[in-house]
């Protein structure tokens, strides 16, 4: 076997097999042996059919099936041996000569293979800016009491008041007032404290099971989201417009537990928290932890983009577009589009995959299971299972493992946190405090490359 490799440009080459027949003949003969072991030929015996009527039948298909395996081992082992920095899949690439597929010919086929370039990762000199959330007295309070609610006393008064929570079912109305016939009717809870202007409370106060509050749930909460949520309806449809008529079956009440060492126990465990001053501090704590997730996820997106662009990458374009083309049957009228996000995200992969190397960043075997544990443990959480049998939970993992490259996807995601992590110790952030309303508009704000090209 030949195998040589010719570079048409700096990104792109052909690599070119030339077979004879010593390289695949024996691999022949072995798969006719077999068939001629299983083949059933009327006239003939099992077993006892002869070479020549055999390879007749099969020849030509074993032929071209064995070159085509031999050819696939021959390459990737050829890149392997030769570290060549492959990018995507490579492509057959016509010969000048004309290969006739007979057994006994020498031939010869060519591959095209696009090449990742040479380049110098570059991290910002400059500041780059990190965006924290003002934590403020609000955002605290509020937190506190949704755990007083949620470790509160339960208990079912006669009548409502303010901190009571009325279960019962909504109709639809028409637009004289009556039952809407087919209309949305749904069973729920409404929280009275959840109405923000006091004066609209009124008519929910002092009811009792059985009685009825005809109300716009829009015009009452003003907030599209809960509203949608509550009566369980698209935010598009009509019946969140309308107004309904709303029948108490319960009236609930929820005692906020008491500021106390049981409470700090029950949400913090034992023993952590001791004083009301280190409960808030602590519950601020986990506001700014959350928080620094998003920071993390608006820097990621701004380190991405601003290494992409400044670094200007060069790729085998021509080669990737006829790549895609090949494994994308209908190509999409949007091909350019396409191929512009998928040349920025390979762009930012090659980055990442050359700062784990230089850096020796890598990922254990043991972090990719851990990573699917915990995976796993959350769907399971999801539903109510939190004790999962430990050998069971192997049996999972092993499982989900194996499923559609799972292992690889995890691999990644490990690897390009560890590079973000060392991204983010290396570069010098500018820090700016934000008040919550600015935050969620700065991690919501598009860049000006974005504008250009999502235009969905």
């Amino acid at each position: 076997m030949d195998i040589s490799i010719n570079h048409t440009n700096e990104l792109e080459a052909i690599i070119r097999i030339g077979l004879t027949p010593e390289d695949y003949s024996k691999r022949i003969e072995d798969v006719l042996k077999q068939y001629q072991k299983t083949a059933q030929v009327p006239g003939f015996r099992p077993g006892k059919v002869p070479t020549g009527v055999i390879r007749k039948m099969y020849g030509k298909s074993v032929l071209a099936e064995e070159l085509n395996k031999l050819l696939s081992e021959s390459l990737g082992k050829y890149i392997y041996d030769n570290k060549l920095p492959v990018l995507g899949t490579p492509l057959p690439h016509q010969s000048e000569k004309e290969q006739v597929l007979v057994e006994g010919n020498s031939f010869e086929f060519n591959y095209e293979v696009g090449l990742a370039p040479q380049f110098k990762v570059e991290i910002p000199s400059g500041k780059v800016p990190y965006y924290l959330v003002k934590i403020d007295a609000e955002m605290v309070e509020n937190d506190l009491n949704d755990l007083r609610r949620r470790y509160g006393k339960f208990s079912n008064p006669e009548v409502s008041e303010e901190s009571s929570v009325l279960y019962g079912e909504f109709n639809e109305l028409d637009a004289e007032n009556l039952i809407k016939e087919g209309g949305n009717k749904t069973t729920t809870t409404i929280s009275i404290e959840m109405i923000r202007d006091v004066q609209q409370r009124t008519p929910f106060l002092g009811l009792k099971a059985k009685d009825t509050v005809d109300f716009n749930p829009l015009d009452v909460l003003k907030n599209e989201t809960e509203v949608a949520a509550m009566l369980k309806l698209q935010k598009d449809s009509p019946a969140l417009h309308s107004s309904y008529r709303f029948t108490v079956m319960t009236v609930n009440k929820i005692e906020k537990a008491d500021m106390n060492q049981e409470l700090y126990d029950k949400v913090y465990g034992e023993g952590v928290v001791t004083t009301e001053e280190e409960f808030r501090s602590k519950i601020r704590e986990g506001i700014a932890s959350y928080f620094e997730r998003e920071s993390d996820r608006k820097l990621k997106k701004d380190l991405r983009m601003t290494m992409v662009e400044s670094m200007n990458i060069p790729l085998p374009d021509e080669f990737l577009k006829k790549m895609l083309k090949a494994n994308n049957k209908n190509e999409s009228a949007d091909f350019e589009h396409e191929y512009f996000h998928l040349a920025d995200d390979l762009r930012w992969d090659l980055i990442q995959s050359r700062i784990a190397e230089a850096n020796e960043i890598a990922v254990s075997e043991e972090e990719i299971r851990e990573l699917a544990r915990q995976t796993i443990r959350q769907q399971f959480a999801q539903y109510g299972y939190f004790d999962l049998d430990e050998s069971k939970e192997k049996d999972i993992v092993e499982r989900y493992l194996r499923e559609d490259d799972r292992a690889e996807k995890l691999e990644r995601a490990i690897r390009d946190q560890k590079v973000f992590d060392y991204l983010k110790k290396e570069v010098k952030l500018d820090m700016t405090e934000l008040p919550y309303q600015d935050f969620v508009q700065k991690l919501n704000e598009q860049t000006q490359h974005e504008l250009e090209h999502h235009h969905h």
